[in-house]
């Protein structure tokens, strides 16, 4: 009976609530638990109708996660099933507050953070929804579109368009079992900024998205990825996550002090956790960098790294030099003209302070500066990597050398060593070659720490430039010597140091050692160490030598000598045999030659065995080697001149002093004499040496003759007065000799007048065997009544016909120890008639020649 009442009672309730339903059920406040409902209206037509105005949820603890997505996609199908309209004006829960519309498939919802319109409705096993409105309120961010969801299946599939801050784009995602699919793509907007901010992305990472690179305009042409559903929690898959962005009218700031890099776009790529920016015709200060890309790597982890990969064909100048020193890489190279190939890849690290650099330099033709070094180069590489800059294969060609230069340059330190394969290095000018280097390798080392400085040890070279003066010091000529094809005045090495300001004028001091030299002082020692300085300009050299004592001028072509001796015949020797070396070298003459002009005070003038010792002289050398000379000495006049092969002397009434050099002979002293000697020095040249007043004494031959008269009691007389070792008083005399080769002289006339006696004769001297030959009549000037009781022989005698006697003399052996016996009569007999005459004719008639 309880059961039965108790059924009755829960079918009269049921049926009393569903006419309550049916009719309409409104209450004003209904709390159960922790909920809290004002205002409540329910009422069933064919489905449940439910107001509210104010509805209070308790707080969840529970997180959201995508496992709810199909428990709410199932509560959804139980609103399409069972109601016909909901609308709560008012719901509360979590600090936030929402909105409720649902009528005729249409489904509205508001919150603070976002507001839904759209309509859904149930067809067979699938969800439709429609939704014109997603507005996500904190972002900004308007979406639009359709959704499907298998009730059966389970799967889910949505696309639609979106708006977010100024960017309009499409969408479309998947979901299947624990798998989501989802692509996003735009059209054109302006404000990344904003965007980006939306992500925690590292400051230095965003910093290059954002503020290093503009544009005017952006474009995602697509974003897509996927992930999976895992213990509730989504996870990316970064491996499938890709997605491009056009960047529009573009500028790309590399470095804070550098211009930026200006491309009409380039594509920003996402791919396996890296930003990857390929530019499209970028340009630096109106320079291509078409190739050029940039890339940050490893955005997932903390080796994040940035990568800078510069390409450039243009001329390295300063605006490419500039953008390497940014990053504290000098290269010293200043391209002048030509192009290169320039790659610059960088290494920099956004999360430490990991760097580093790497720069490729292709040369093509073109000119190079190192400092004020000026390298023609036809191709070659440059690399710059870890502190070091290494030439390879640099192919150098220029006027004056050709070659392949290779090495290794330290820039932290500023050192380098270099080595040249030189196919050949030659100096000089169109006119003349002064160094010829063919075929060897010049190592050579290279300094810039404080001025440029290079060292050549093969040829002790020394270069040194700084921004005031450029130096070349060459310390060992000798090393030199072997390149120059006219080694000057370079016998036995030296060394000189070059300077100039502005390199057209240069300044040059150095020392010269010498084995055999032209230059000697007047103690006959020859200056084989010859300090040196001097000017060097484009057109005029002057240079000097012992302290000035020796000047030569090119541009005048003359050479002025003080107080320092010139040897003429071993000057014009040498310049002969650069003459020689010039003709060899160019068949004509460009420019008519001058003459050399040879100024001397003080100094004295040698041609071979033959010395002017002047007061001053005055040289001519002409360009074909025609020699005109004149010299001064105390008055005297000494002319000197040579015409081809043809050598003369003439010394009009000179003093010993001067005479002495002429003839290598002092035995004639104190008296004037004129010498006149011309010939062929290498066949025959004749000689006259007329005597006025002096004496003749002091040599070997003269010695022996009046120690070989001392002897003999017959000729003792004419010790006194003329005869002595006071000397042999000459009135006057006359001399002809010819000179043979420069071998022997032979004495074809000897005549010489004395107060007590007259010589005349005959006789050699041979210069190669150093021995004498000659056959001398000496004519006393005594009456020969006086002298005739006296003598104890006369067979050695013939007399005069003034009663004087004459006696022969031979005087033969060697220079040095020469032998005086008397001749027969009958060979003084033999002597040639003229000089004969001359002996046993009276003074009074000596005839002349």
């Amino acid at each position: 009976m309880l059961l039965r009442n108790t059924l009755i009672f829960l079918v009269v309730l049921f049926i009393a609530f569903f006419m309550w339903l049916m009719v309409g059920i409104k209450l004003d406040t209904v709390k159960v638990a922790d909920y809290n409902v004002e205002g409540l209206y329910i009422k069933l037509n064919k489905k449940l109708i439910v107001k509210a105005d104010h509805v209070i949820l308790p707080q969840s603890k529970a997180k959201p996660s995508f496992t709810s997505v199909h428990d709410t996609f199932e509560r959804i199908k139980y609103l399409l099933t069972f109601f016909e309209s909901i609308v709560v004006k008012n719901i509360t829960f979590n600090n936030n507050t929402m909105s409720i519309r649902f009528k005729d498939d249409f489904l509205g919802l508001s919150s603070k953070d976002y507001e839904i319109i759209g309509t859904a409705r149930r067809e067979g096993k699938m969800l439709k929804a429609t939704i014109p409105l997603l507005f996500l309120k904190k972002h900004n961010v308007t979406m639009s579109g359709k959704l499907t969801y298998d009730l059966h299946e389970k799967i889910l599939s949505t696309e639609g368009f979106f708006r977010l801050h100024d960017a309009l784009g499409r969408f479309h995602a998947s979901k299947d079992g624990n798998s989501i699919d989802f692509g996003l793509e735009s059209d054109s907007f302006s404000d990344l900024e904003s965007i980006i901010d939306m992500f925690d992305l590292e400051e230095n990472v965003r910093s290059w998205v954002v503020d290093k690179v503009k544009a005017d305009q952006y474009k995602l042409r697509s974003l897509t990825g996927k992930g999976t559903l895992k213990n509730g929690t989504f996870k990316m898959d970064f491996d499938a996550l890709n997605g491009e962005v056009l960047f529009t009218d573009t500028q790309i700031h590399f470095k804070e002090e550098l211009p930026p890099v200006l491309a009409p776009s380039f594509i920003l790529t996402y791919r396996n956790g890296g930003l990857y920016f390929d530019l499209k015709d970028p340009t630096y200060e109106g320079i291509s960098l078409d190739g050029s890309k940039v890339s940050i790597l490893n955005l997932l982890n903390a080796d994040t790294h940035l990568k800078l990969k510069i390409k450039s064909d243009h001329r390295f100048e300063d605006t490419m030099q500039n953008l390497l020193k940014a990053y504290d890489i000098v290269l010293p190279l200043d391209q002048q003209s030509g192009k290169v190939k320039v790659l610059f890849m960088a290494d920099l690290a956004l999360k430490n302070s990991y760097q580093d650099f790497f720069v490729n330099v292709d040369f093509s033709k073109s000119d190079v500066l190192l400092g004020k070094t000026k390298f023609p180069i036809t191709k070659g590489n440059v690399q710059y990597n870890k502190g070091l800059i290494t030439l390879k294969n640099i192919y150098l060609k220029d006027t004056f050398y050709e070659g392949k230069l290779d090495g290794k340059l330290d820039v932290k330190k500023k050192k380098a060593d270099f080595l040249f394969d030189a196919k050949r290095i030659t100096l000089g000018d169109e006119k003349e070659t002064f160094f010829i280097l063919n075929n060897e390798t010049v190592p050579f080392t290279l300094n810039y720490e404080n001025n440029i400085q290079i060292k050549i040890p093969k040829l002790s070279m020394k270069f040194t430039n700084d921004t005031n003066e450029t130096s070349i010091q060459l310390n060992d000529l000798n090393k030199v010597k072997p390149y120059l094809p006219d080694p000057g005045p370079i016998d036995n090495g030296g060394k000189v140091t070059i300077k100039t300001n502005d390199f057209n004028t240069y300044t040059f001091k150095g020392i010269l050692k010498r084995e055999s030299c032209f230059l000697y002082e007047k103690n006959d020692q020859c200056k084989t160490r010859v300090p040196f300085e001097g000017v060097l300009k484009e057109k005029e050299l002057d240079f000097y030598a012992f302290d000035k004592r020796f000047y030569y001028n090119k541009a005048n072509a003359r050479i002025k000598l003080s107080n320092l001796n010139f040897d003429l015949k071993k000057f014009l020797t040498v310049e002969a045999k650069k003459e020689k070396s010039e003709k060899t070298k160019k068949k004509e003459k460009t420019t008519e030659e001058k003459s050399l002009i040879i100024l001397g005070e003080n100094s004295q003038l040698r041609y071979g065995d033959h010395s002017l010792v002047t007061d001053s002289y005055d040289v001519e050398v002409k360009p074909n080697g025609d020699i005109k000379a004149i010299g001064s000495s105390s008055g005297d006049i000494i002319k000197f001149s040579k015409k081809n092969n043809i050598f003369s002397i003439q010394a009009l009434r000179i003093q010993d002093k001067a005479l002495h050099p002429l003839i290598d002979f002092k035995g004639l002293q104190h008296g004037r004499y004129t010498l006149k000697f011309s010939g062929d020095p290498e066949e025959t040249m004749k000689g006259e040496i007329i005597v006025e007043g002096g004496v003749m004494k002091d040599f070997k031959a003269y010695n022996n003759t009046l120690a070989f008269i001392n002897t003999i009691p017959a000729l003792a007389s004419l010790q006194n007065p003329g005869y002595s070792d006071k000397g042999f008083t000459i009135e006057k005399g006359v001399a002809e000799y010819r000179m043979i080769k420069q071998e022997k002289i032979i004495f074809d006339s000897i005549y010489i007048k004395g107060t007590s006696a007259t010589i005349a004769g005959t006789g050699e001297i041979d210069l190669e065997k150093k021995t004498i030959d000659l056959n001398l009549a000496i004519q006393s000037a005594r009456e020969l009544g006086k002298l005739v009781g006296s003598l104890p022989l006369v067979g050695y005698i013939l007399m005069g016909e003034d009663k004087s006697m004459t006696f022969g003399l031979q005087i033969t052996g060697t220079l040095d120890d020469p032998q005086v016996k008397t001749s027969a009569g009958g060979d003084i007999l033999s002597l040639p008639l003229k000089i004969l005459k001359r002996a046993l004719e009276s003074p009074e008639h000596i005839i002349n020649k």
